[in-house]
């Protein structure tokens, strides 16, 4: 939404300058007015308006950057290719600015394979990328009687969730439709993952095990990106 409102911004700024500059598009009846628009010329004066534009933004750019405001950095880098697509060396500042993102909002914290779930990890954005990195190991452990006929419909494996390998980190993200909780599709998280939400909501973040389980120890995990840790 954020990104919407500014690129509207910065198209009604674009056309208020043209119209201050006296550049309005008006139909052309050559018989009433008898008078040829020289073309080439308003092509020029626009072109120079079009660099003037590109070389302020990517001032503007920069200087968000080295006061720390990556995103505000990325939105101007991004209006420039919504003018020109083929500016050299803006698509890979936006990487740049990306992994500048991702590092410089970072938390850590552990989940007990015992508890399953971590405390939620934090609130996240639709369509904004979170990084999710985690390490260590655990004792995976069920208690699980089965017959030579292999394990029967109700046991308590039905519980993992479906996609997802048994005893692997994954995520889940929990938001709001129509003033009703609605749970998202489980995603794995693994040693690494990177994540782009569908919509607004709290991540939460957990072992695939089943009910019952008696496993040990302690994952630790990394998220980054767009993501809040607390309401405020």
């Amino acid at each position: 939404m954020s990104n919407l409102k500014n690129h509207r911004g910065i198209q009604s700024l674009i056309v208020g300058t043209l119209l201050l500059a006296g550049i309005a598009v008006q139909p052309v009846n050559a018989q009433s007015s008898g008078k040829k628009t020289n073309v080439k010329q308003l092509n020029v004066q626009a072109d120079k308006l079009r660099d003037s534009f590109i070389r302020q933004s990517a001032d503007i750019a920069r200087r968000y950057s080295d006061a720390g405001d990556y995103e505000k950095s990325r939105e101007m880098l991004e209006s420039i290719l919504s003018i020109k697509k083929d500016v050299p060396g803006v698509k890979e500042m936006i990487k740049q600015l990306n992994e500048k993102l991702m590092s410089s909002n970072s938390s850590d914290f552990e989940i007990d394979a015992a508890r399953n779930w971590s405390t939620p990890a934090g609130f996240i954005a639709k369509g904004k990328m979170v990084r999710i990195q985690s390490t260590g190991a655990y004792d995976f452990e069920i208690d699980v009687k089965t017959s030579v006929e292999g394990l029967p419909d109700a046991t308590p494996m039905k519980d993992l969730a479906a996609g997802i390998p048994p005893g692997a980190l994954m995520g889940i993200v929990i938001s709001q439709e129509k003033g009703k909780r609605k749970l998202g599709k489980p995603f794995k998280i693994g040693e690494k993952a990177e994540y782009v939400p569908k919509d607004d909501g709290i991540l939460m973040i957990g072992l695939n095990l089943p009910a019952g389980h008696r496993s040990k120890g302690k994952i630790k995990v990394r998220i980054s990106g767009y993501i809040r840790r607390t309401a405020n």
